[in-house]
């Protein structure tokens, strides 16, 4: 256990020798989908903690008003027309009519004790969270790995796979996340850091270069950011049809 912990500090400062380490190690592709497991159920407790207190707690009138108030100004940024007073009133008459209806919802007895069955509302969205952070690194793998081969690469699957895991390290820094001012930037640093070893990972276990390795990591985001925008306008175009 000490050995493997040493070989995942390592990577932190991205000695090639620790990658292949953990690379050769057997049964690598289970050893980083327990990683990745690990990271994310870790860094998914704090979350875990506010929306368990939320769900238990009782809901507060005043602090649903607060949050109304606050998506209502974000929107006038965009809609000027909500910062007529006329307007500001019928929003205001509408809110104060929603606000007691969705206290009386939330306040509907569940089957379940309100402590037992906000457990496990934290519960699904904890370990839904960790499920959602095992898929993207399948799913975002698969696309550096078809990227890598069109690149001159080559990499077996479960080396790959077990190899990269390791950029999920640097996430532990979420944790830290709500510390005021720091916790954002700690947050930035641990993303960034994990690009970093991803791409180092990447260029360990597959033979290519740090530039082509650079192109092979980032090549699935700028693709997926594309169709994305794609997207968006040809639903943009629809919605100009239609309406």
């Amino acid at each position: 256990m000490g050995s493997l912990l040493t070989t995942l500090l390592r990577t932190l400062i991205l000695d090639d020798a620790a990658y292949r380490e953990w690379r050769e190690r057997p049964n690598v592709f289970l050893r980083g989908l327990l990683l990745i497991l690990i990271v994310s159920l870790v860094t998914g407790l704090v979350g875990f903690g506010i929306l368990l207190v939320s769900e238990v707690r009782p809901p507060d009138a005043a602090e649903i008003r607060e949050q109304i108030r606050e998506g209502i100004e974000m929107q006038e940024q965009f809609n000027p027309g909500l910062q007529d007073p006329m307007a500001r009133r019928m929003v205001d008459d509408v809110v104060d009519t929603l606000v007691p209806m969705i206290v009386d919802i939330a306040n509907i007895r569940p089957p379940l004790p309100t402590g037992v069955a906000g457990f496990f509302v934290a519960l699904g969205s904890w370990l839904s969270g960790a499920l959602a952070a095992i898929a993207g690194w399948l799913f975002y793998g698969a696309l550096v790995l078809v990227a890598v081969n069109l690149l001159g690469g080559s990499a077996k699957l479960r080396h790959f796979y077990g190899t990269v895991a390791v950029y999920a390290i640097p996430g532990l820094l979420a944790l830290l996340g709500r510390i005021p001012c720091l916790g954002p930037i700690l947050v930035l640093v641990g993303t960034i850091w994990a690009i970093v070893m991803y791409v180092k990972a990447t260029s360990v276990v597959s033979g290519l270069d740090i530039g082509r390795s650079v192109v092979a990591v980032l090549a699935p985001f700028v693709v997926l950011l594309l169709l994305a925008m794609i997207l968006a306008i040809l639903l943009l175009f629809w919605l100009v049809i239609i309406f």
